[in-house]
């Protein structure tokens, strides 16, 4: 057997878990969730599970930090030149992001004892604060900061508000939104 056909079987296999898993975790916490149980929605073996992750805990944790280096992938392509611009672009590929991991984001979200939230936030933070924050000028660093966490803390309220209804918008939609609210604010017509 190729690399490449084991390569597949363990994207599939791992896909077929993680999919497993989110199902589970509509219905139930983490804590009230057995292996046996996961591996049997799933299809696959036990030891098959085991060869890929220590226990439940492990496997989301791997999940978490899978979704979270992919997701700096997306917000590190977009260097402060690039939005000088505008930046809807990036907010674009941000929620489309979200929205193709939509089942795990969901469920992270939910999930009262996962630090996912504060994450994403912090990773957000430094990346404004490192590139996109030179793209304004702030009187001072108190006002850069307090900018920047509204920023932050306006991009995933909206985020959390999309989960909540179900991922009903494009990311599109929520693209110009959020563009329209942090660079020209409620005064003009949205």
């Amino acid at each position: 057997m190729g690399r490449k056909e084991d390569d597949r079987r363990v994207r599939r296999t791992r896909a077929l878990l993680r999919q497993s898993l989110t199902g589970l975790l509509q219905e139930k916490s983490l804590r009230e969730i057995t292996v046996k149980e996961l591996t049997e929605r799933a299809d696959v073996n036990r030891g098959t599970f085991y060869s890929h992750y220590e226990d439940l805990n492990d496997m989301m944790a791997q999940l978490e930090n899978e979704l979270f280096e992919e997701f700096e992938q997306v917000i590190t392509a977009y260097p402060a030149r690039v939005l000088q611009k505008g930046i809807q672009p990036i907010l674009r590929d941000a929620f489309c992001f979200i929205a193709r991991n939509a089942d795990l984001c969901a469920t992270l979200l939910r999930d009262k004892d996962s630090t996912f939230l504060e994450r994403l936030k912090v990773m957000v933070y430094r990346q404004v604060e490192a590139e996109w924050g030179a793209l304004h000028q702030f009187p001072d660093e108190n006002v850069q900061r307090r900018a920047l966490a509204f920023f932050v803390g306006g991009v995933v309220g909206i985020v959390q508000s999309w989960a909540e209804s179900g991922w009903q918008d494009t990311p599109e939609e929520l693209a110009l939104l959020a563009d329209q609210l942090m660079m020209k604010g409620l005064g003009e017509s949205i």
